[in-house]
């Protein structure tokens, strides 16, 4: 999913202390074991597969947006990936789609396509933990 425009060092100036942090808070899935209905498919599953079905379509969504320099669309995407990202516990990928939404208008994307190359190395960092938890769940 890395595309071919590679992390710069200005990306870590945008970078403070709040974006820094583990990938995904396991203990945010864990959370949704209370509203798990005896003999029904667990729900983590199907969230993580809703999610593996929804992350390469927003991004891809979000890097087509860059190409024709459309905040609008940029914006909600972000937003969509960061929603579905907290909800799940992907903080690093939420930090990231914040800092995304925030841009605002075209003249403040000069760090975005390093922001979008750091979205999908931690988009796949999450994928793979999300997966592993799938397969434990799945035993």
């Amino acid at each position: 999913m890395l595309s071919d425009t590679r992390l710069t060092a200005d990306i870590f100036q945008l970078a403070d202390s709040r974006i820094f942090r583990d990938p995904v808070d396991l203990s945010v899935l864990a959370g949704y074991e209370s509203i798990q209905l005896d003999g029904e498919t667990d729900l983590v599953v199907e969230l993580i597969d809703l999610y593996f079905d929804e992350v390469p379509r927003r991004v891809q969504a979000m890097r087509e947006a860059m190409r024709l320099t459309d905040g609008k669309s940029l914006a909600s995407a972000a937003h969509a990936l960061r929603g579905s990202s907290g909800n799940l516990g992907a903080l690093q990928v939420a930090q990231i789609c914040t800092e995304i939404e925030g841009l605002g208008s075209v003249e403040k994307w000069s760090h975005l396509p390093s922001l979008l190359s750091w979205l999908e190395l931690e988009c796949e960092i999450a994928l793979h933990i999300f997966m592993q938890e799938r397969r434990t769940r799945m035993r």
